[in-house]
């Protein structure tokens, strides 16, 4: 609630003059900017693009996995004097980071088929994508100073405040299809 202040005019009549906070007027704690099908469309579409995303990264990863450490070790050194990434030598941790890869594309394509159903899930996306940004920062912090280990802290980091961005915004589509 704004604050009010009553000013008296010559004791005839009264004026209320409403001071309106910055965050009120930023939409911030006030009613959700973004309801219905214009907020299911919006996460839909996001998952999608996630969706995407997370496939062709996959996929680099499976198929190219020392090209892409290569990559990144390469803008590592134009951004500044980093560790360059260690080549993939072991197929387990591989197969795991493709499965892992195939999840997460997984949840997005389920989710976007009904957002409000399967809203829960994008917490799951969400837990993983924390999981990778944090185990990241600590290779980063306690290993070695190679750029892919910040990088992914920053970029896992910025997604999982993505899916949990999503996990609002379908918090205010409206309520779940019935079951079929």
């Amino acid at each position: 609630m704004s604050p009010q202040r009553h000013v008296s005019l010559g004791g005839r009549a009264a004026v209320v003059i409403r001071y309106e906070s910055s965050a009120n007027r930023l939409g911030i704690g006030s009613r959700a900017l973004m309801t219905g099908a214009r907020a299911e469309r919006f996460v839909v579409l996001n998952l999608r693009l996630l969706a995407v995303s997370f496939a062709v990264v996959g996929i680099l990863f499976i198929a190219v996995p020392n090209g892409v450490l290569d990559v990144i070790s390469d803008l590592g050194d134009d951004i500044g004097s980093f560790t360059r990434a260690p080549h993939t030598t072991e197929q387990f941790w591989l197969a795991l980071a493709f499965a892992y890869m195939v999840v997460i594309t997984g949840i997005c394509v389920v989710v976007q088929a009904d957002v409000v159903r399967y809203r829960p899930v994008l917490l799951v996306l969400a837990a993983g994508k924390t999981a990778s940004s944090l185990a990241a920062l600590g290779f980063y912090v306690f290993d070695s100073d190679v750029f892919i280990y910040l990088l992914n802290f920053i970029v896992d980091g910025f997604l999982a405040l993505i899916a949990l961005y999503l996990w609002k915004v379908a918090g205010q589509i409206g309520e779940p299809a019935a079951p079929s």
